[in-house]
């Protein structure tokens, strides 16, 4: 090896050596700054209780409409929820106090702020309408949202997740298809 070629590695171990570490502090300082902005954010969310709506007779499809036909089930709107409750008399304080901040979003004309439950990776294609269609109900992969306040994931959905507890279990013609990874990889 030459003594340039020496001068360049050792520079070149140098410069890994000065950044390495800034790459580090800047990885943590974004860490710390997306941890801080979804803490600040989670104020903002209005507490919704899936288990009184479900009780009172509300469908899942009612507000999450995009389940029948779409790859996301959806969120209901400001409108949607302002529609039924200047129409349903809530019943306990604690529910008049999430009515009322939903009042107040309406008439700041600001969304609805949701926290994301499923998150599916960019290369699975995913719709609701087979699953629907098939008549597979929405417990099979959110769990019992009936005995929820705010929904929770009941389940990591994930491919071994649909292998396991559905796709593997179909009559033969349909596991070929479903088992076929272009069915969720598209």
């Amino acid at each position: 090896m030459t003594g340039t070629q020496k001068a360049r590695r050792k520079g070149l171990r140098r410069a890994l050596l000065i950044i390495l570490p800034l790459l580090l502090l800047v990885a943590l300082a974004l860490a710390l700054q997306n941890r801080a902005t979804v803490e600040a954010t989670s104020d903002e969310i209005l507490t919704f209780n899936h288990r009184k709506h479900i009780a009172a007779g509300v469908q899942c499809l009612f507000c999450h409409p995009g389940g029948m036909t779409g790859m996301i089930s959806g969120i209901p709107s400001v409108q949607k929820c302002v529609g039924c409750h200047q129409n349903v008399q809530v019943t306990s304080q604690e529910g008049q106090a999430t009515v009322d901040q939903l009042i107040q979003i309406w008439e700041e004309r600001k969304p609805l702020t949701w926290p994301k439950l499923v998150d599916l990776p960019d290369f699975v294609y995913f719709s609701h309408f087979p699953h629907i269609s098939a008549g597979k109900n929405c417990e099979k992969c959110h769990g019992d949202v009936s005995q929820m306040t705010m929904a929770v994931p009941a389940y990591r959905i994930n491919m071994g997740f649909c292998l396991k507890n559905c796709h593997r279990h179909e009559e033969p013609a349909k596991r070929e298809r479903l088992m076929d990874c272009a069915t969720c990889h598209q």
